[in-house]
């Protein structure tokens, strides 16, 4: 189960996972050692990884979109996906579409071609992201 100074602990590792536990005890009042032992029962049930973010325009991947998918056939469709680069995500969803990939690649028409590639296995819909919000409490 966890507490009030577990979530204060995972809150801080979300938006910067290379934090010290003496940076995270200062903010959580708490010592480097005790940080140190709660970051490692959280690593064994809750934490699953750490990552980075990067910044894909800088990759000259500037285009970011979702595509949803309709089909019968999941396994063509994951196949797809873990050959195709530019999607990073795919996750099975409900309502009328029952696949939800992400996608970030260079050009629209990179976008574009997920679509027509999968036509035969595959009813999609490309929704292109406009602008992005970071709605976390920084």
């Amino acid at each position: 189960m966890l507490d009030h100074t577990d979530y204060q602990i995972l809150d801080l590792l979300k938006r910067n996972a290379r934090l010290t536990y003496t940076d995270i005890g200062k903010q959580i009042n708490m010592s480097s050692p005790a940080v140190k032992t709660r970051i490692e029962r959280l690593e064994d049930n809750v934490i699953k990884h750490y990552t980075v973010e990067v910044n894909n325009k800088i990759l000259n991947k500037g285009i970011h979109g979702f595509v949803l998918f309709k089909t019968e056939s999941c396994e063509r469709l994951t196949n797809y996906c873990k050959e195709n680069s530019n999607i990073t995500d795919l996750w099975r969803i409900s309502g009328e579409y029952n696949y939800l990939a992400e996608v970030v690649c260079e050009k629209n028409d990179e976008l574009e071609q997920i679509s027509k590639d999968t036509t035969h296995f595959a009813f999609s819909n490309i929704l292109s992201v406009l602008g992005s919000y970071n709605v976390c409490n920084d």
